[in-house]
């Protein structure tokens, strides 16, 4: 479980990344919770991390542009795409779009312990 691997959630609602950041901790990761991507992008820059949980909507650089120079920087780095969607975009839609510019997986909003489970699974076989 859990095999160490660091990760980076990033959430703008800290009750969603400590809740995040709760469960993956229940799995043996080793969590860090930035509430910015800027703040997130900078501590990439001092440590490395296998996975990144990512809201898409947020203030300042989202989630979109904010993978994009992940990806850009960290190729290797798998990310997990989070929305409850936006203004008239749908959280599927939201996720869908995130996915083709390079997260890895998507989860729709309100997250759960079982649905972050299932997508954890499709990626690891721990």
């Amino acid at each position: 479980m859990g095999n160490g691997r660091r990760v980076m959630v990033i959430d703008d609602d800290s009750f969603v990344a400590d809740f995040v950041s709760i469960i993956l901790g229940k799995k043996l990761y080793s969590t860090v919770a930035c509430y910015t991507f800027e703040k997130a992008l900078e501590q990439m820059e001092r440590s490395t991390f296998d996975l990144v949980v990512t809201d898409i909507f947020m203030p300042g650089m989202g989630g979109i542009e904010g993978i994009q120079k992940l990806k850009s920087k960290h190729p290797d780095t798998i990310v997990i795409a989070m929305s409850a969607g936006w203004k008239n975009l749908e959280p599927e839609d939201a996720v869908e779009a995130a996915k083709k510019i390079g997260a890895d997986a998507g989860l729709v909003k309100p997250v759960s312990t079982a649905k972050l489970n299932e997508v954890l699974s499709s990626l690891y076989d721990d």
